[in-house]
């Protein structure tokens, strides 16, 4: 067929393909066939060590601070526990099915796979969708990052509790704008995720140090704090259905998963389903140790 085919058949179909590849979220730095795997060694891609942080910071987020009310919604420490530990599994497993997708369709993001496993329709819905979905999780961010900026300006200045003072510069507006443009701008530049293995090192590091906090909080609580009701079975199966999302969302790190699986030096499934594993058990560990002490001590009331 190649030699009987004429020239001009051969441009038709470049353009054809070209046309078909114009999608809305695609990636400058994003190739139509991956690089072998001794070009990215070559290149200097990330280990899996700094993939495992990646995936973990990729993970853990607002979804640390929803835990608790999770476990109280589920029913107790154990209905909570075990329903954790039953949808793990199937997290683990999407996250090497949507790794083996892309080596198939070799694609690069998240999106592309959609679109290559699913067809053209599904693909603009989920670029749609991740756009939505990326646009409202850094807004709850940012009001996370002020709620921060703001207790730690008030603690730095000896102010009360819920005062700030009225200077600019410790306005919320300002010292948002200042965090997003210094901090997460230059985070966001980057073509390669695996620029984010230093900045994701230092953000679990930061997540293992509240959850510590908590937890020798709940081994030493503080006198004036009062227990309240926690409940030892669910309500109603509907009060079990309504804590799942919360738990897949603490989780929920697939987006990202494609662009790290592809940035591994080895971007194979073993060492891939040994990344997922350990960074999904690392988030359990954070997750468990958050919710349990949380869920049962007299800091609930006041997190």
């Amino acid at each position: 067929m190649a030699i009987n085919s004429e020239a001009g058949d051969w441009a038709e179909a470049g353009s054809e393909d070209a046309g078909e590849r114009v999608w809305l979220l695609q990636s400058p730095s994003v190739e139509s066939v991956h690089p072998p795997s001794s070009d990215r060694e070559k290149r200097g891609g990330v280990s899996a060590t700094a993939a495992v942080f990646i995936v973990v910071n990729a993970a853990l987020g607002a979804g640390l601070l929803n835990f608790p009310a999770a476990f109280n919604m589920a029913g107790g420490v154990i209905a909570g526990v075990v329903l954790q530990m039953s949808m793990l599994s199937f997290i683990i497993s999407g996250l090497v099915i949507l790794a083996y997708c892309s080596q198939v369709s070799n694609e690069s993001t998240y999106q592309e796979v959609v679109r290559a496993s699913c067809g053209k329709v599904t693909g603009v819905i989920c670029e749609v969708a991740i756009a939505v979905y990326t646009f409202g999780t850094c807004i709850a961010f940012f009001i996370v990052i002020g709620d921060q900026l703001d207790r730690l300006i008030a603690a730095i200045a000896h102010l009360p509790d819920g005062v700030v003072g009225g200077h600019w510069y410790i306005d919320r507006k300002f010292t948002i704008c200042v965090t997003a443009v210094l901090v997460i701008l230059p985070l966001s530049i980057p073509k390669e995720i695996g620029f984010q293995k230093y900045a994701s090192a230092l953000s679990v590091v930061g997540t293992w140090y509240v959850t510590i906090v908590i937890i020798l909080k709940y081994i030493w609580p503080d006198k004036e704090m009062t227990p309240g009701y926690i409940p030892t079975s669910p309500s109603s199966w509907s009060a079990v259905l309504n804590a799942m999302p919360t738990i897949c969302f603490s989780f929920q790190c697939h987006v990202s998963s494609v662009p790290v699986f592809n940035s591994m030096r080895r971007s194979e499934l073993k060492p891939w389903g040994g990344v997922v594993t350990v960074g999904m058990i690392i988030c359990l560990f954070v997750y468990t140790g958050t919710g349990v002490c949380l869920s049962t001590v007299w800091l609930y009331s006041q997190f």
